[in-house]
C-alpha cells in the first residue's frame, strides 16, 4: 500500500513540474565570420577590409553553415491571474540544451590562395528568456566545444605555382584552435504557431580562439533557427 501511495505522490509531483518544462528541437542555418588580428599590427581597426596573421594581410569572407539541436526550457508564468494571462501572457525562463553547429570562415592570402575553414562546435547555451505574447528576447552565455576542423585550399589560376612557392602563406590546422570558445549570445524570436517559433541570434567569442602567440582570433556569427516544442506530442 505504501508503495502505491509513493507512486501516486511521484506521479503528481511530475505532472506539476512538467507543466513548467518544455522540450523541443531546433534546426537552422548560420552566417559566420572571424576577426584575425596580429599584436604587431594592433593599429588595424574597424572598417579595414584586410585582417592579419603574422602582420601580413588576409582577406576574410563569411561562411554559410548549419545548426541543429535539442532544447530544454524551464519557465515561470509572470501573469498575475488567469484573466491577465489571456490578455497579456508573460513568461520568464531558463533555456539550455545542446546544439551541433557548423561555423567557419573563408580566408584569402596575398597569393590569392583561398582557405575555406569549417569548425564544428558542440554548443551548450545558458540563456535567460523573457516572453510577452508571441515575442521573446533572450540573452546570456553559451559554451562552444570544438569537435572537428577541416579546410579546403584552392589556388588562383592567375598565379603560377612558382610564384606561390616563393611566397608561402600560412596553413590552417586544427592544432592552432583552442577547444573551448565561450560566447555571448542575444536574440529575438516570434511564435508562428503553437509551439513553432522562428528565432535569430547573434554570437560573439569572449576570448581568443587560437593558441598562436601574438595572434587574436575571434568567432562571430548570426544564426537563424526554427524551433518546435514537443510537449504537445508527448
Amino acid at each position: 500500500m505504501k508503495y502505491k501511495i509513493l507512486f501516486y505522490l511521484l506521479l503528481i509531483t511530475y505532472n506539476s513540474f512538467s507543466q513548467n518544462i518544455n522540450f523541443g528541437l531546433s534546426v537552422g542555418t548560420g552566417l559566420s565570420n572571424q576577426t584575425l588580428r596580429s599584436e604587431s599590427n594592433s593599429s588595424t581597426g574597424a572598417g579595414v577590409e584586410w585582417n592579419t596573421i603574422g602582420g601580413l594581410p588576409y582577406r576574410v569572407d563569411s561562411y554559410l553553415g548549419y545548426n541543429a539541436g535539442l532544447i530544454l526550457e524551464i519557465y515561470f508564468d509572470l501573469s498575475t491571474d488567469p484573466v491577465d494571462e489571456k490578455i497579456i501572457s508573460r513568461k520568464i525562463s531558463l533555456k539550455t540544451g545542446i546544439n551541433y553547429s557548423s561555423q567557419g570562415v573563408v580566408v584569402e592570402d596575398v597569393n590569392m590562395t583561398r582557405f575555406e575553414n569549417n569548425l564544428t562546435y558542440l554548443q551548450i547555451p545558458i540563456l535567460i528568456d523573457f516572453k510577452i505574447q508571441k515575442f521573446n528576447f533572450f540573452i546570456g552565455p553559451q559554451i562552444h566545444l570544438l569537435q572537428d576542423f577541416s579546410t579546403i585550399e584552392s589556388r588562383s589560376s592567375n598565379l603560377s605555382s612558382n610564384a606561390t612557392s616563393q611566397n608561402p602563406g600560412f596553413k590552417f590546422e586544427k592544432k592552432y584552435f583552442l577547444e573551448n570558445d565561450p560566447n555571448f549570445v542575444f536574440g529575438l524570436g516570434y511564435e508562428i504557431y503553437d509551439g513553432l517559433s522562428l528565432q535569430i541570434k547573434s554570437l560573439r567569442s569572449l576570448q581568443n580562439i587560437t593558441n598562436i602567440s601574438g595572434e587574436q582570433w575571434k568567432n562571430r556569427s548570426f544564426e537563424l533557427t526554427v524551433n518546435y516544442i514537443l510537449n504537445n506530442l508527448l
